[in-house]
């Protein structure tokens, strides 16, 4: 009787978690990495908005003449008119990004039906919309963080100077960028056992220097939250991001990009500094 009650309870276990993995399948298939509709207003199926937003995200991804990863459009008139950032990571190939950013925003409007505003991506990019001017801004909300959770690191203090010392160093090289690219990527040594941290800063380039430093300086700040211990993490703020691993995660000999931006030129005169809205959510 035993054995047989101990058997039912895995089977009950057994059926619990095949619930819970049907339950989550859907969210497996849209495969997105972060999400968030932003409550700023609805648009009503079939109007003018919800036209000019399908009409604005296909001619994004399907646009061929931009190869630098950025794409910021807007499209209609007056209060239907639709605002758009999307950006991917600089180690992508031009035709990997357009895919990314088309699965991006095909699973976005299906995730956030009827609302004005949205912001999503997947492992590579990340697509916006609003009604709403949301270029030449240094928006910090809502955000989001992922890290990983197999181990917790042994020597936090030390890993956590040198991921600081990385991250600072390349928030100027990013911040040095132009108008079509604002990222750097590098590695650091942790300790004697030559363990590398590996990391990659990228700010959208419609920032100005200063507003681009900032944001990333924001970000990193988020980490004692976040991934403190945890040996790779990820930011996520509208405008910037930054993520870092112990492995190395880029792909530096990607041909479609130019190398990271010379952090001798951070004394440049920057554009006029940006505005900044505020917005906390985490995910």
């Amino acid at each position: 009787m035993a054995s047989s009650a101990f058997l039912f309870s895995l089977c009950l276990l057994f059926m619990e978690v095949l619930a819970l993995a049907k339950a989550q399948k859907p969210a497996d298939q849209i495969g997105m990495l972060y999400k968030d509709c932003v409550g700023k207003g609805n648009y009503t199926t079939n109007s003018t908005y919800h036209a000019n937003l399908n009409q604005l995200l296909t001619s994004i991804y399907t646009n061929t003449e931009i190869n630098n990863g950025f794409y910021n459009f807007s499209y209609g008139e007056d209060a239907d008119t639709v605002y758009s950032i999307a950006l991917c990571r600089p180690d992508i190939r031009p035709d990997d990004c357009r895919s990314c950013i088309r699965n991006a925003s095909d699973s976005l409007v299906r995730n956030c039906p009827n609302f004005v505003e949205a912001i999503g991506g997947l492992d590579n990019c990340m697509v916006r919309y609003a009604n709403r001017s949301i270029f030449d801004r240094m928006e910090q909300g809502p955000y989001f963080w992922v890290y990983d959770v197999r181990f917790n690191v042994s020597d936090v203090v030390g890993f956590n100077q040198s991921r600081m010392t990385l991250l600072r160093r390349l928030s100027d090289q990013a911040a040095a960028g132009d108008s079509r690219y604002k990222y750097a990527w590098d590695q650091i040594a942790v300790d004697r056992s030559f363990r590398k941290i590996y990391a990659l800063v990228q700010c959208t380039p419609d920032l100005s220097a200063s507003a681009c430093r900032d944001c990333l300086y924001n970000a990193s700040g988020l980490i004692p939250q976040c991934c403190d211990a945890r040996p790779g993490g990820r930011v996520i703020y509208p405008s910037c991001n930054f993520r870092y691993e112990i492995d190395r995660f880029y792909d530096p000999s990607t041909n479609s990009i130019p190398p990271p931006p010379d952090p001798t030129l951070t004394n440049s005169i920057p554009p006029p500094p940006a505005s900044t809205s505020q917005g906390m959510r985490t995910t």
